[in-house]
C-alpha cells in the first residue's frame, strides 16, 4: 500500500525487481517501467531477498540476471 495526498492506493505491480547489497544486508528493489524504485524491503542475507522474490513475484533462482 502506498499513502499520499489522495489517501491510501495499492503499489503499482513492478516491472523489475533489483537486489543490492547495502553494507549491512540486502535491499530487494521494485521498479517501474522507467527504473524508478516505487517500494523496497530489507532482507539479512541474499538468499532471504530471493525467497521473497520468489514467494511475492514468482522469480525462480534462475531469473537473476547477473548484474
Amino acid at each position: 500500500m502506498m499513502i499520499g495526498k489522495g489517501g491510501i492506493a495499492p503499489l503499482p505491480d513492478p516491472v523489475a525487481l533489483r537486489i543490492l547489497a547495502d553494507g549491512a544486508g540486502y535491499s530487494m528493489l521494485r521498479l517501474d517501467k522507467a527504473g524508478t524504485s516505487i517500494a523496497h524491503t530489507w532482507h539479512a542475507t541474499l538468499e532471504e531477498a530471493k525467497a521473497e522474490a520468489a514467494r511475492a513475484f514468482g522469480v525462480a533462482e534462475e531469473g537473476w540476471a547477473p548484474e
